[in-house]
């Protein structure tokens, strides 16, 4: 299925968002804790789809 990048500045939203995906056959292909880190991760993994809080440290899911 899709290839999915989830972020968010909370160990436990990922891991409960990872979970729900990966039962879904998506494949999680990275985590990211904060926007700078999303950008990068984005970039190198080319994911299909982004979930992304949008009150996070560095950079917020909805500037930029």
């Amino acid at each position: 299925m899709g290839r999915i990048l989830i972020v968010d500045d909370t160990l436990f939203m990922r891991t409960l968002l990872k979970n729900i995906l990966f039962s879904g056959n998506h494949d999680i292909v990275g985590e990211a804790e904060n926007g700078e880190d999303a950008i990068q991760k984005y970039q190198s993994l080319q994911p299909d789809l982004v979930t992304m809080d949008i009150v996070m440290p560095k950079k917020m899911g909805l500037k930029h």
